[in-house]
């Protein structure tokens, strides 16, 4: 019994770290932004996707890195290893970061061909 105790404790200790990796707390859900760019990259990866644009700003070139959603979830919603493409000029709608003024999570790109690809996340992670 006690072994089982311990092993059940384990296994949570283990599994709350990955339950706040997952979280949206360290973006302000309230805010909504837009921002114009290239693609500099496209991270096509676990644990997230991601997107490093290139935006034109008042000093010149700024990097800007963008949150997106896990693989599985972004390819239930049109996304594959090949939307974007380096130089794309994309408009990215997110919600911006608590910690970097250049950096969010992804809520939409609006593509130069007029597509639009949504993240939709549920309500316990921002969604509408």
């Amino acid at each position: 019994m006690l072994r089982g105790i311990v092993v059940c404790s384990l296994l949570l200790l283990a599994a709350a770290p990955a339950a706040a990796h997952h979280g949206v707390s360290s973006y302000d859900m309230d805010t909504i932004r837009t921002i114009e760019g290239r693609v500099a990259s496209w991270h096509w990866r676990s644990p997230h996707t991601g997107i490093t644009l290139a935006v034109r700003g008042a000093e010149g070139e700024e990097t800007w890195e963008i949150e997106g959603a896990p693989l599985r979830w972004m390819q239930n919603q049109g996304f594959d290893a090949d939307t974007l493409q380096e130089g794309e000029a994309v408009t990215i709608t997110y919600h911006p970061s608590r910690r970097s003024l250049r950096a969010g999570i992804l809520m939409h790109v609006d593509m130069e061909d007029g597509r639009r690809l949504s993240v939709n996340r549920p309500t316990w992670l921002g969604g509408p």
